[in-house]
């Protein structure tokens, strides 16, 4: 193996195949690492299960920094993969005599050790994965990865969409005069980590039913504006606030 590295086609595969290899890193120390990661969080708090990890009672008092640093292993990881899965593409068509050689540099298709379909299986990550905007503490799984997480996107859209068609159905009945109460309505502290979200903001002289109760005011006399709460908005921002939760811990994973 080592004589036919060394002179013929072989030797300038290994000269290709050796500035691929540098890009590699520790691969076996970076799988190691995201593996062990990987297993956290699928059998809860139960040390005597095969995926417990030391994770599930760790407190993590720097958890952006920590997610950065695992979702930089799993980058570089792929890139190393992704560089050493250019090896068979290079020893191709290549006579190669020994044995041990043709396994270690051809795929299973071939009797090799690279997985055949490798280059398919990290296209999926690399489709799915952005891997500069998760370094950054921006990953979001893409729709498809996670049943969980897309549920929960889906009933953040229909709460979003609820709090919507409440407020038209107010604006166009209950709520007089109607053409004030459509051109002042406004949602207050909408922002994900906001406080009392959706309050509902309306003139002081736009008069509400008996359910809507006042959190809330700014402004005095006739300019005063009105923070309500109603029993509707109150229940929709609970779903809400369940479906975040859900939503924050699918991008920290």
């Amino acid at each position: 193996a080592v004589e036919e590295l060394a002179c013929g086609g072989a030797a300038v595969a290994m000269s290709e195949a050796r500035l691929a290899l540098a890009k590699c890193g520790d691969i076996e120390r970076l799988l190691s690492r995201v593996h062990s990661m990987g297993g956290a969080g699928s059998n809860g708090n139960n040390p005597t299960e095969p995926g417990y990890h030391p994770n599930e009672r760790a407190v993590l008092y720097e958890t952006v920094t920590h997610t950065r640093r695992k979702v930089g292993d799993f980058s570089r990881l792929l890139n190393g993969v992704r560089a050493a899965a250019q090896i068979p593409e290079l020893f191709s068509g290549i006579d190669i005599q020994s044995g041990l050689l043709r396994k270690i540099v051809h795929t299973t298709a071939e009797d090799g050790c690279f997985p055949a379909d490798l280059n398919e299986r990290l296209d999926w990550f690399f489709d799915n994965f952005d891997c500069k905007r998760a370094a950054e503490g921006l990953f979001e799984p893409a729709r498809g990865m996670d049943d969980t997480y897309d549920a929960a996107c889906d009933t953040i859209e229909r709460i979003e969409q609820d709090l919507e068609d409440y407020k038209n159905k107010m604006c166009n009945g209950p709520l007089q005069p109607s053409s004030l109460a459509k051109s002042s309505w406004k949602y207050a502290n909408t922002k994900e980590g906001s406080k009392d979200k959706y309050l509902i903001e309306l003139p002081v002289s736009v008069r509400v039913p008996a359910d809507f109760y006042v959190k809330g005011k700014r402004g005095s006399g006739a300019k005063q504006v009105n923070k309500y709460r109603t029993p509707v908005v109150e229940q929709l921002v609970e779903e809400l606030e369940a479906a975040l939760d859900v939503q924050r811990a699918g991008k920290a994973r």
